[in-house]
């Protein structure tokens, strides 16, 4: 029975390696299964996937599998396709073999080609194989499905090719390279006309010297319009990238390393500098070849022959390089992003660092992780000069024969002394141009290993949002939840046929347990999770979660500072913020006991702060967030812990504050807190225990 590689299924979050290899699994049993509908089904926990969960899933696939622990020694036993448990609470397909090496498909980084005893150094002895498997592949290679299409996505020019004028472009480019030909031509026509016997008119050297500059002009000018159109493709395209990477709902991020996500988009956006000239290269470049070769032909069809055996040689070495550049790019981002994670971690955390006595530590991972990426970068170039060393070989044994070959031709007058250099020329146009296209193969392949990792931050489609009545009037509403259920993983709901009618002006309170779902709740009232099960109304009509958002103010502890100005934080670059409005900025400032420290930056409400260094303490901080808060003019307010950070007399100060502004504004507030001495501010009191929701208003705040 023949087996089937599939394709490559990247991990889009954290922790979802599992399920990767549960979809390139299924596609060897020519089950179809996407990664984003086991997403749906089986979402992967923020502390990863056991092997056993990754089992139920696949006999729930109707994929019959078993656990099983070996030695290192017995992993050449092991049969093929597999999932491995690889490094730390990693996962790993082992997809098929030849002799000592195997074909493993890393969710994190792509396929890799390993020997046996690369892959002994990461494994844990544990993997989960097929019951009915026939053992492992050694013979026949297996029918690469999935790659098989590979190459032609790799190679696809579509993306350039809907560009406005693209095909303007590619021709005055291409009439660019063709003046390349006035020099093989001059010297041909200059040679034979100076060794001669029959007497000629003077040489038209004024003329080519004419070409020369024209064509330089017309190169000058073709690159000044290629860098416009470039420009315009790199913002066009990063800017609808970064708008789709907004569009994702906030689970997205949660389950996301920000470095990775940086590293990915980042990646992405370089690679577009380089697609239009690729792309336009791939167009054009290779008719530039046929002529070189047809002319070359013309001359000599032996050395002709000799130099089409060069460049097959040349692209040999390309092939053999291909997989190995693809290699090194996934393994460089990779640890690019692991560092980058590290080191935002650390400035971060800087404060904890600090008073742990961590920085020994800190230093020596930052060490570790140092040497495993310029470790790479470092064997990277070393192959790079292998790669190169190879090309220059080549290219100095082909010259070497053509020598041998085309010297006693001249010396027999079979060639032209003015046809020798013209073919010498023409050899090297030739050469160039098919290392360039050689050179966009290989980069090509390295951007579409880009392009797939990136294609996981961009939302593919928005889904079609249910129709629902428009919000009527600027009037405070009435939030209505009816049986709203939500859960991270469908056996452990957070919130279960929650109720709650909040009446406009309402003031109310939520208590309980930590990792009890309260800022879970907070989230789902702000419209930035979508409830499983159960609807959402305000004055009685069912609304989107945008709808809901468009009337919610979230503060929640997870906010930050700008890099931007006091008033500009308060306002959040306010669009409709005129100087009118500064006096109500000053207002809330004063009404949070802040009017003396703004006043005493330099600067004062134009003071440029940050999320670090930013001149305010916690509480200061957590002052400023408040006020901003009650800047928006959204009419339901909801505060995750707004006395975090406060001592008694401040949070006093600013809960009466926040309640006074709600009732003159008749605004909803909804507050989660775990200080019961701000209580009595509330009319309701909820505790939320279980996945439920219970008034605790009239009886006693339980410990």
């Amino acid at each position: 029975m023949k087996k089937i590689i599939p394709d490559m299924v990247f991990q889009e979050e954290t922790n979802e390696c599992g399920l990767s290899c549960i979809a390139m699994l299924a596609q060897t049993q020519n089950i179809p299964c996407s990664l984003p509908a086991l997403r749906e089904i089986f979402p992967a926990s923020d502390h990863g996937t056991s092997l056993s969960d990754l089992s139920v899933i696949l006999q729930q696939l109707g994929i019959a599998t078993a656990p099983v622990l070996f030695d290192h020694a017995e992993l050449h036993a092991l049969p093929f396709p597999s999932i491995l448990h690889y490094g730390a609470s990693h996962y790993v397909l082992l997809a098929w073999r030849k002799g000592d090496y195997v074909c493993v498909m890393n969710p994190a980084i792509g396929q890799q080609w390993l020997p046996f005893s690369a892959l002994k150094k990461e494994i844990s002895g544990y993997a989960l194989i097929l019951e009915e498997s026939p053992g492992a592949i050694a013979g026949p290679d297996p029918v690469i499905t999935g790659a098989q299409q590979e190459m032609p996505r790799t190679m696809s020019l579509k993306e350039t090719a809907a560009v406005p004028g693209i095909y303007k472009l590619m021709l005055l480019t291409f009439l660019v390279s063709l003046t390349l030909f006035l020099m093989p031509t001059m010297v041909s026509r200059a040679i034979n006309q100076a060794f001669s016997d029959v007497q000629n008119t003077q040489f038209p050297y004024l003329w080519f010297i004419l070409a020369f500059v024209v064509s330089t002009l017309l190169a000058l000018g073709v690159r000044v319009i290629s860098e416009r159109f470039i420009r315009r493709f790199v913002l066009l395209k990063s800017d609808i990238g970064f708008s789709r990477l907004l569009n994702n709902p906030l689970r997205f991020f949660e389950k996301r390393a920000p470095g990775d996500v940086f590293s990915r988009f980042i990646a992405w956006q370089g690679g577009m500098l380089q697609k239009i000239e690729l792309d336009n290269g791939l167009r054009s470049d290779w008719i530039i070849c046929v002529i070189a070769i047809g002319i070359m032909f013309w001359i000599s069809p032996v050395l002709a022959l000799i130099s089409a055996v060069g460049i097959v040689a040349m692209g040999l070495i390309s092939v053999w390089a291909i997989f190995r550049d693809r290699w090194y790019t996934q393994q460089l981002q990779l640890k690019s992003a692991t560092l980058n994670d590290f080191f935002m971690e650390t400035l971060q955390g800087v404060l904890t660092i600090k008073t742990a006595g961590l920085e020994t530590q800190r230093k020596a991972q930052f060490a570790r992780l140092s040497h495993d990426l310029f470790t790479c970068l470092q064997r990277q170039k070393v192959y790079q000069q292998v790669k190169e060393g190879l090309y220059q070989l080549t290219g100095s044994l082909e010259m070497v024969v053509f020598m041998l070959v085309v010297l006693p031709l001249v010396h027999a007058k079979l060639i032209s002394l003015g046809d020798f250099f013209a073919y010498s020329f023409l050899r090297q146009i030739f050469t160039s141009y098919v290392t360039r296209i050689f050179y966009a193969v290989i980069r090509k392949s390295q951007l579409h290993v880009i392009d797939t990792r990136a294609q996981g931050l961009f939302t593919r489609h928005e889904p079609a949002a249910p129709q629902f009545a428009p919000l009527s009037g600027e009037a405070v509403p009435r939030l209505t939840f009816e049986q709203v259920s939500f859960h991270y993983n469908p056996q452990r709901p957070v919130l279960n046929a929650v109720d709650l009618i909040l009446d406009p002006g309402d003031r109310l309170a939520i208590v309980g347990d930590s990792g009890a779902g309260k800022s879970t709740l907070l989230r789902l009232m702000a419209g930035l999770f979508s409830a499983q099960h159960g609807r959402i109304l305000l004055d009685n009509d069912e609304v989107s979660t945008q709808q809901l958002a468009s009337q919610v103010w979230l503060q929640s502890q997870e906010d930050i500072l700008f890099n931007a100005s006091v008033l500009q934080n308060i306002t959040l670059f306010d669009p409709w913020y005129s100087d009118s409005d500064r006096g109500r900025v000053e207002a809330l400032v004063e009404k949070m006991a802040l009017g003396p420290v703004v006043q005493a930056l330099p600067g004062g409400m134009e003071a440029l702060i940050r999320e670090s260094h930013s001149a305010l303490s916690l509480g200061q901080r957590q002052r400023l967030m408040l006020a901003r808060a009650l800047y928006s003019t959204r009419p339901i307010l909801l505060f995750d812990e707004p006395t975090a950070n406060l001592d008694d007399e401040t949070a006093e100060t600013a809960i009466l504050a926040l309640c006074q502004h709600c009732r003159e504004q008749g605004k909803t507030l909804i507050v989660v807190t775990h200080s019961e001495q701000i209580l009595h501010h509330f009319t309701r009191v909820y505790r939320l225990k279980e996945g439920k929701l219970r008034d605790i208003t009239q009886g006693e705040v339980e410990q």
